[in-house]
């Protein structure tokens, strides 16, 4: 096995296109939020608050994660969180981050102004851009829990407030409801008003959420996608159809859709020839980051500096960023490739 470059891996031109805007706030930030508004934080200090980030299953994680947003109540807050983490991505090799904003938790749970937070988020993408030179677009997502009506509705107010940053549609959560609920109607509603469309599926559940993915929802890429492992046929068919999965094997762990690390289906997905990019999902939530998930990939599939660019390589090209900067993104990764 070759043996991992920390800086190999930073120096690598690379996208994430798999984190949750609202799971990427850092425990400093979180304090510093707290305070903010006035909530006591569940531990004083940023040790404390780490620890407290560690969960013992999905309810827990689902704890954690609602105390987070609910710190989120301005746009001076979301302009904050969404400038630290593409300082962060930044500094990981990043030049492109592709975020995923929670639309239904916003606009139906929390019943708050999307125009808001969108305009918040915004503002901290701009100025990242501006200072950084990172490129960032922006996918409502829409929670399946709540039902296809709450979906329609989500997606009416993220239409109503279009911006350019604001490129797809996504969804995630729980699939139960995903056969008795006409999700693919919305899915076509975004894509006729000009968004790209991205799901989670096979995360936790089984190959049948890839396939509903692919077929009921026109999904051009799969967050996750673990699952598809477990069905031959509909393993080829994500291989056949040339659409990515966004693979975040440290999430996979903390929230136990696989057993441990070395049980990891990743090897077996490149192995088969599905086009696999690397995100790190609400990286302090699971403890990792995105450098994190490419030794991961390394040690798993006993990659080399080639077998790294090749993931580097196809979060570039699956991205939705526009074509010219990915033509430049490409170029610069041949470049350290070659040394």
């Amino acid at each position: 096995m070759s043996e991992f470059s920390l800086e190999f891996a930073r120096s690598l031109p690379k996208a994430e296109l798999h984190v949750h805007l609202e799971g990427s706030v850092e425990p400093l930030t979180m304090l510093a939020l707290a305070e903010r508004h006035g909530v006591r934080p569940p531990a004083p200090d940023e040790a404390g608050i780490r620890e407290w980030l560690r969960f013992d299953g999905f309810p827990s994680f689902l704890e954690r994660y609602f105390f987070v947003c609910d710190l989120l109540r301005d746009a001076e807050d979301f302009s904050r969180i969404a400038q630290a983490y593409l300082r962060s991505a930044h500094d990981q090799g990043a030049v492109h981050v592709e975020f995923h904003v929670s639309s239904s938790y916003h606009i139906i749970e929390r019943s708050a102004d999307w125009s808001e937070v969108l305009g918040g988020v915004v503002d901290g993408c701009e100025r990242a851009m501006r200072d950084l030179g990172i490129s960032v677009l922006l996918l409502p997502d829409i929670s399946p829990h709540l039902g296809a009506v709450a979906a329609e509705q989500a997606l009416d107010v993220v239409l109503a407030e279009s911006h350019p940053l604001v490129v797809g549609l996504g969804l995630g959560g729980p699939a139960d409801n995903w056969r008795s609920e006409d999700f693919g109607a919305v899915f076509r509603r975004a894509r006729e008003s000009g968004l790209r469309t991205v799901s989670h599926a096979g995360e936790h559940g089984g190959a049948w959420e890839v396939r509903h993915a692919l077929e009921e929802f026109g999904a051009e890429r799969i967050q996750h996608g673990i699952g598809a492992v477990g069905d031959a046929e509909v393993l080829t068919q994500v291989v056949d159809s040339g659409v990515a999965c966004d693979v975040c094997p440290g999430s996979n762990v903390a929230l136990a859709a696989v057993t441990d690390m070395e049980s990891h289906p990743l090897p077996v997905m490149i192995d088969a020839g599905v086009v696999v990019t690397l995100g790190s999902d609400d990286p302090p939530l699971f403890q990792t980051t995105l450098l994190d998930e490419y030794e991961n990939a390394r040690r798993l599939c006993n990659l080399d500096g080639e077998g790294l660019a090749t993931l580097a390589r196809n979060s570039l090209t699956e991205s939705f960023a526009d074509a010219g900067l990915i033509g430049g993104w490409l170029h610069a990764l041949d470049e350290v490739s070659a040394n």
